[in-house]
């Protein structure tokens, strides 16, 4: 059987088990990876991975690898091994604190991926994958991994452009969102409340955006934080602009109503995934999970679901 080409992206979801070194503990884990390729034997990717909760420690994070990989035994299984700084958030006790206070933990480490993966005759694709993070300040982690992927066709810049026989694709687009703040604390399940918000965004090619956008991460017991997000995107469009899928990363000018002593505004980081789906010609369906890096422990997680019309 002939096999088709391959699709120049995949995209992954795997689950399974991690385990760390010092001390001896087990979790789950899971991720999701996006991957270009970049010749026959060369791939580059990104990747959210979620180490699960430990005691003192629920860590993820985000990482950015190169891949080598070749096709063995059959033209449908690919080998591949991969490494590339991994940017970690830790949510640990503190350590100096009353019981129950916690802090956000940043820091740098490098992620070492091996993983099988099996082509179907379609677009599905099945992985098994092996990680290893190391850090010099965190705990180091080992996690097997299994899951499913699925082939993507990106457009080219011909959609953008547009033709005689059919418009291009249009650049701008307005969305509100509502959905949830969750506090990256030891009690995340409680530190939680109700966010909104309202974007731009703007399409400057074919992967390169940018979005301003006002948000509220509503009260969450331990903040009551709005204010502006600018950011950028590298977000390629899929199917004749039928669905997106992006990365964000700027700046959140903020103001905590709720923060010990100090209520001016300030400057956090935030990195962002998003997803969006376009129904009929102007209006899309979207979903951007927010990630909030502050510098006084008080990291969130915010989730937002809304709809968009484009212009």
């Amino acid at each position: 059987m002939v096999l088709p080409n391959a699709a120049a992206q995949e995209i992954f979801g795997l689950a399974g088990a991690m385990r760390t070194d010092s001390p001896e503990e087990h979790s789950y884990a899971w991720l999701v990876s996006y991957q270009q390729e970049l010749g026959k034997h060369l791939a580059a990717s990104f990747t959210y991975q979620n180490e699960g909760h430990l005691r003192d420690h629920h860590r993820d994070g985000y990482a950015l690898q190169i891949w080598g990989k070749t096709t063995a035994f059959t033209p449908r299984l690919t080998l591949a091994a991969g490494i590339g700084p991994y940017r970690y958030y830790d949510t640990t006790t503190a350590s100096s604190s009353s019981p129950g206070d916690y802090s956000n933990a940043h820091g740098t480490g490098v992620l070492y991926s091996a993983t099988a993966t099996w082509s179907t005759s379609g677009r599905w694709l099945y992985q098994a994958r092996l990680n290893r993070v190391e850090t010099e300040k965190s705990i180091e982690t080992t996690e097997l991994l299994i899951g499913v992927g699925y082939k993507l066709d990106q457009d080219g810049a011909s959609v953008h452009r547009g033709s005689e026989s059919r418009p291009a694709a249009k650049r701008d687009e307005v969305t509100l969102f509502v959905g949830k703040t969750i506090v990256n604390s030891l009690n995340s399940e409680a530190d939680n409340a109700t966010a909104t918000s309202i974007e731009y965004r703007h399409a400057f090619g074919p992967v390169l955006r940018g979005s301003i956008a006002w948000l509220h991460e509503g009260n969450a017991q331990v903040i009551g934080r709005y204010g502006i997000v600018t950011q950028g995107w590298y977000e390629p469009s899929f199917f004749n602009d039928r669905f997106t899928l992006g990365v964000g990363l700027g700046l959140y000018i903020a103001v905590d109503e709720d923060r010990e002593g100090d209520h001016d505004a300030f400057a956090a980081a935030m990195l962002t995934m998003t997803a969006s789906y376009r129904i009929g010609r102007d209006w899309t369906a979207r979903a951007s999970w927010n990630r909030v890096l502050s510098n006084y422990d008080r990291d969130t997680d915010v989730l937002l679901f809304g709809a968009g019309y484009r212009f």
